[in-house]
């Protein structure tokens, strides 16, 4: 039930979040819309595996994985802090061969989905941080939809779960991106690695 009410207000406060990043930014919208349809694949996929699974297992190998990430970026000191011209149209298009991973991901857990998809545009896309999470939001809201329909499907359904959930992460989806825009990309990436950590270091040791 966690999971679908997770998923459920993701699907609220992902696209204000998205429209305070890209604002006054250029938006590929081919590459939004099939990176978006590509990972409804995975979504699916996900969705039933996450049903079945040991959620203790999956924990583990997700929290080492954003931890990883979160030292990668680390030791990256200029990574993500602007933009980059990516000249070849087959390193850009290498980006979608991860989204039916992402895909999988966002259903089956979704926190640190947004690590994993601006590692990947920061390299193939050229985006920075606030490039990235503008996209990752955007491609995740339809992804949330597909997943909200599927858990909904299971009996996984709960008002009084999910509304004040929902009211919750609107609120702060779109106050904390509207401050992280206005803030930049080193605000961003400091959060990032910190927040990353913390979620890494949580479920790793099932805090």
């Amino acid at each position: 039930m966690a999971t679908a009410a997770q998923k459920v207000s993701s699907m609220f406060w992902v696209l204000p979040a998205s429209y305070n990043y890209l604002k006054d930014r250029k938006v590929d919208w081919k590459f939004l819309a099939i990176f978006s349809l590509i990972g409804l694949i995975g979504v699916y996929i996900g969705t039933i595996v996450v049903l079945a699974i040991n959620q203790r297992v999956a924990g583990i190998i997700i929290g080492i994985l954003i931890l990883s990430l979160v030292v990668y970026v680390l030791l990256k000191k200029n990574i993500g802090l602007a933009e980059t011209k990516i000249y070849s149209p087959f390193g850009q298009s290498i980006a979608y061969i991860f989204a039916i991973i992402l895909g999988f991901y966002e259903s089956f857990f979704g926190s640190g989905n947004g690590i994993l998809f601006s590692i990947i545009t920061f390299k193939t896309k050229g985006f920075d941080f606030i490039d990235a999470l503008g996209y990752y939001y955007s491609v995740a809201f339809l992804w949330e939809i597909l997943a909200v329909i599927l858990f909904f499907s299971k009996g996984y359904f709960s008002l009084p779960v999910m509304i004040p959930t929902i009211v919750g992460s609107i609120i702060g989806g779109y106050v904390g991106s509207r401050y992280a825009r206005y803030k930049g990309n080193k605000f961003i990436k400091i959060m990032f690695a910190a927040i990353g950590s913390i979620l890494g270091i949580k479920l790793l040791f099932s805090l």
